[in-house]
């Protein structure tokens, strides 16, 4: 089970658990902590029902490269500096 549906589960728990206790919590108690996992619950659902309405099926290309003293290299440079070699290297002015 993933994280997120894990984290679903608990708070569908914790609101059962909840309701179970309104007799003795009283109902303004229970409103208020089942209001609050119930805005948990909603946030958790809702990017899911974005990513469900804006999934796209595209074909990649992948590239992976064993570079010798690459890691070397990217512990003396700034973040920025590696991008743009990389980039350079990706290129067109470095095929062949």
């Amino acid at each position: 089970m993933s994280a997120p549906d894990e984290k679903a589960r608990e708070l569908k728990a914790a609101i059962a658990g909840l309701e179970a206790q309104r007799s003795a919590l009283g109902d303004s108690v229970v409103e208020s902590a089942v209001t609050a996992l119930r805005e948990q619950l909603a946030e958790l659902e809702t990017p899911l029902r974005i990513m469900a309405t804006e999934e796209e099926r595209k074909v990649v290309t992948i590239l992976f490269a064993d570079v010798s003293g690459f890691t070397a290299l990217l512990e003396k440079l700034d973040p920025e500096e590696v991008r743009n070699l990389i980039n350079t290297c990706l290129s067109d002015s470095c095929r062949p």
